[in-house]
C-alpha cells in the first residue's frame, strides 16, 4: 500500500511542478493550472487517506509507513503554497516569478525528491 501511495503522489507533485513550469512560461494560463493544482490536491489527499486506511503488519512497515504519511502531508503543503501563489497572482496581477511562487517551487522540488527517494526505496521508481 506504502508503494501506491508514494507513486500516486509522486505523480501528483509532478505534474503540479510541470503547471508552475508551464505558468512560469507563459504556456498555459491561470484557470488551466489552477484547475491542475486542484485535481493534484485530490490525488494527494486520496493517496494519503489510503494509506491511513491500511494497517501495516510489522514495526518495519509501521515506520514506513509513517515515514510516507508525512511525505504525503509535506507535499500536500507545497501545494497548498502552490495553490495560494496563484490565487494571489490571479488576485493582484502578479507575475509567475514572485517569491510565492519561487517558494512553491522550492517546496514543490523538495517533496519530488523526497517521494523519489522514497519510490527508490520501495522498488517501484528510478
Amino acid at each position: 500500500m506504502a508503494a501506491t501511495a508514494v507513486n500516486q503522489g509522486s505523480s501528483a507533485v509532478g505534474t503540479s511542478v510541470l503547471a508552475l513550469d508551464l505558468l512560469a512560461r507563459e504556456r498555459a494560463g491561470t484557470p488551466a493550472v489552477g484547475t491542475s493544482l486542484e485535481d493534484m490536491a485530490g490525488e494527494l489527499e486520496d493517496a494519503r487517506k489510503g494509506l491511513l486506511d491500511s494497517v501495516p503488519a510489522t514495526a518495519a512497515e509501521r515506520g514506513l509507513h509513517r515515514e510516507v504519511i508525512s511525505a504525503l502531508v509535506r507535499a500536500e503543503a507545497a501545494l497548498g503554497l502552490a495553490r495560494q501563489a496563484l490565487a494571489a497572482k490571479d488576485s493582484r496581477g502578479d507575475t509567475a516569478d514572485t517569491p510565492g511562487f519561487r517558494a512553491a517551487q522550492t517546496a514543490l522540488a523538495a517533496s519530488a525528491k523526497e517521494l523519489k527517494g522514497l519510490r527508490q526505496r520501495l522498488g517501484t521508481g528510478r
